[in-house]
């Protein structure tokens, strides 16, 4: 699994997971703790594929910290990650 760097704006669909907050204001870079927390926990498929290009070690990071997670969705990326 080949990974990129981090993108750097996030993608117009996934504005239906910042409902409340201001979407044009979301800065990757500024907030990549909330912003990781928030796809990891609601993402669909395609967020799913962008997250394969955030850095491995950002989403470790999210997921070993967050208290937002559930069980599934950290055990998942722990596995994928090995």
């Amino acid at each position: 699994m080949k990974q990129q760097r981090m993108p750097r704006k996030l993608p117009k669909e996934f504005k239906k997971y910042f409902w409340d907050v201001d979407f044009r204001k979301l800065s990757l870079r500024k907030y990549s703790f909330y912003v990781l927390e928030r796809v990891l926990r609601l993402g669909d498929l395609n967020a799913l594929r962008w997250l394969l290009r955030i850095p491995k070690k950002k989403i470790l990071d999210v997921v070993e910290k967050s208290r937002e997670l559930d069980k599934k969705t950290r055990n998942y990326w722990r596995v994928l990650y090995g």
